[in-house]
C-alpha cells in the first residue's frame, strides 16, 4: 500500500462543516504538524516507504470470482431444493408454516446484531448472502451427511438409548455442526482476502452462517415440537421449545462459531498461512468445547419434577450468561478498535493529502456518514450513491492498508491501493460534478 500513486484528488464542494482536502504532505520532518490530526504517526516513514503502485501480474480477474460465486449459488440452490423435498416437505405444510414463523424471531435478532456490526466497515452483499445460505442450506445438509458416519464411528458394540442420546448430543452435534458451519468460512478466505481481512470480519461471516444454520435447524425443532404439542392435546410442549431455543439462546450457535470466525481473522489481519491454521484449529475447538458444554447440562443437570426448567436456568444464568457477556466485550472491543484503526490509516493519506481532517472525522462517525449522504441526496440519487461508494472506498483503503502493515507489500496489494484511490477520485469528480452550481451567484 502506498499513498503517493498519482496525485490527490482535486477539491470538490463539501457538506457543510467539512474542507476540502490539502494537497500534499506535511509533518515528515520532524516538525509540528500544521495540518490538524490528532493521531500520531505509526511508522514515520509511511505511507511511502510502502513502495511503488505498479500493477501486479496474474491478479485474479472480475469474472472468476462471479463465476465462483455463481457456481456455489446454483449448488446450494439444489442442495435448497433437496432439503426441501426430503426434510421440510415430510413434515407438512401446515406444521412448516408453523416452525418456520417461529424461526424468524431468533433469526431476526441475529441478524439485527450482524446488522449493527457490520455496518462501520460494510462487507459485499453477495458475500453476506453467501454466508447465510452455507449456513441455512449447505451446512445443514452436510451435518446431516457426515454425521451419520461419524454417529457410526463412535458408537459402541453395545449402545444403550441413553450412550446413544449423549454421544449425539456432546460428541457427534459439536463436531460436525461446527465443522461444517466453518467450512463455510474457509471457502470465503480461498475465495479472497477482501472478504475475511481481520477478526470482526470473521465474526460477521461466522456469526451469518451460525444463524443460517440455526434458522433451519429451529425449523426442524419447532416442528416437531409442533407435533408432540398436537399429539398430547396441549401446546404448553411448542411454547417450551420456543422459549428454550428461540428466546433464550437465539445466540448460541453464534457464540460457537464466532470464535473460529475471530482466530481465522486475527490469521488473515496478518496474512499468515501457519497462524490461520493455528488459530482457526484453536477457535474450532474451543467452539466444539462451548457447544458440548451446551449440549451436555441437560445429562448432568438435577431435575425437579414440580420445576423442571429450574435447574436449566441457575445453568444458564450462572454459566452460559458469563460466557456470553464475555463474548459481546470481545465484539465490542472489536468494533471500537477498527473505529481506531480506520482514524489512524485514514490520517496517514490526509497527511499525503488525500483527505482533510474534516473528512477523516467524518468517514470515522456514523452519524456524519448520515449526515455527508444526506447532503449528498439533497442533489439527486447519483450524488447520493456517489458519496455511499467514497465513504465505502475510503472504509476499505484504511482497512487494507492496515492490513498490509502486518505482512509483505506486494504487487497485488499495490494495485489494489491503486484501484481504491482511483475510485474515491472518480467518486470526487462526480460529486462535484453533480453538487456545484451551474450559474455562478
Amino acid at each position: 500500500m502506498t499513498s503517493t500513486t498519482g496525485s490527490p484528488p482535486p477539491p470538490a464542494p463539501q457538506p457543510p462543516g467539512l474542507a476540502a482536502p490539502h494537497a500534499g504532505p506535511s509533518g515528515r520532518d520532524g516538525a509540528p504538524d500544521p495540518y490538524g490530526y490528532d493521531v500520531e504517526r505509526a511508522d514515520p516513514n509511511a505511507p511511502a516507504r510502502l513502495g511503488g503502485s505498479r500493477a501486479g501480474r496474474g491478479r485474479r480477474r472480475p469474472w472468476v470470482r462471479w463465476a465462483l460465486f455463481g457456481l456455489s449459488f446454483l449448488m446450494l440452490a439444489a442442495a435448497a431444493v433437496g432439503l426441501y423435498f426430503f426434510v421440510i416437505l415430510p413434515l407438512g405444510f401446515g406444521t412448516s408454516l408453523v416452525a418456520f414463523t417461529a424461526a424468524l424471531v431468533p433469526v431476526g435478532m441475529i441478524l439485527a446484531a450482524v446488522w449493527w456490526l457490520d455496518r462501520y466497515t460494510p462487507q459485499p452483499r453477495i458475500s453476506l448472502v453467501y454466508a447465510f445460505a452455507w449456513g441455512a442450506i449447505g451446512s445443514v445438509l452436510l451435518t446431516l451427511f457426515f454425521g451419520t458416519f461419524f454417529d457410526a464411528w463412535i458408537s459402541p458394540e453395545e449402545e444403550t438409548q441413553l450412550i446413544g442420546s449423549f454421544l449425539g448430543a456432546v460428541v457427534q452435534a459439536p463436531v460436525v455442526e461446527e465443522a461444517m458451519k466453518s467450512a463455510g468460512l474457509i471457502g470465503l478466505l480461498i475465495w479472497g482476502r477482501r472478504y475475511i481481512s481481520g477478526p470482526l470480519d470473521g465474526v460477521v461471516y461466522a456469526a451469518l452462517i451460525a444463524g443460517g444454520f440455526a434458522f433451519t435447524e429451529n425449523i426442524l425443532y419447532f416442528a416437531r415440537s409442533f407435533h408432540e404439542a398436537q399429539a398430547a392435546g396441549e401446546v404448553a410442549v411448542f411454547w417450551q421449545t420456543f422459549f428454550l431455543r428461540g428466546i433464550l439462546s437465539p445466540f448460541a450457535h453464534v457464540s460457537f462459531t464466532a470464535l473460529c470466525g475471530l482466530g481465522l481473522g486475527i490469521a488473515a489481519e496478518r496474512r499468515s498461512l501457519m497462524l490461520s491454521f493455528g488459530l482457526g484449529v484453536g477457535g474450532l475447538s474451543l467452539g466444539m468445547v462451548l457447544h458440548a458444554l451446551w449440549n451436555g447440562s441437560t445429562f448432568f443437570l438435577p431435575v425437579d419434577p414440580e420445576a423442571p426448567l429450574a435447574g436449566f436456568l441457575r445453568y444458564y444464568a450462572s454459566v452460559q450468561v458469563p460466557i456470553f457477556l464475555l463474548l459481546v466485550g470481545i465484539v465490542l472491543f472489536l468494533r471500537l478498535r477498527e473505529k481506531r484503526i480506520l482514524r489512524r490509516q485514514l490520517s496517514e493519506y490526509g497527511r499525503a493529502g488525500w483527505f482533510s481532517p474534516d473528512e477523516v472525522e467524518m468517514l470515522i462517525s456514523m452519524r456524519s456518514r448520515r449526515r455527508a449522504e444526506s447532503w449528498a441526496a439533497r442533489h439527486g440519487a447519483v450524488s447520493r450513491m456517489g458519496m455511499r461508494h467514497l465513504i465505502r472506498s475510503a472504509v476499505a483503503l484504511g482497512m487494507e492498508r492496515h492490513s498490509v502493515l502486518f505482512g509483505r507489500t506486494t504487487a497485488r496489494t499495490r494495485a489494489r491501493e491503486r484501484e481504491l484511490l482511483e475510485e474515491i477520485t472518480a467518486d470526487r469528480r462526480l460529486i462535484g460534478a453533480l453538487t456545484a452550481p451551474v450559474v455562478r451567484g
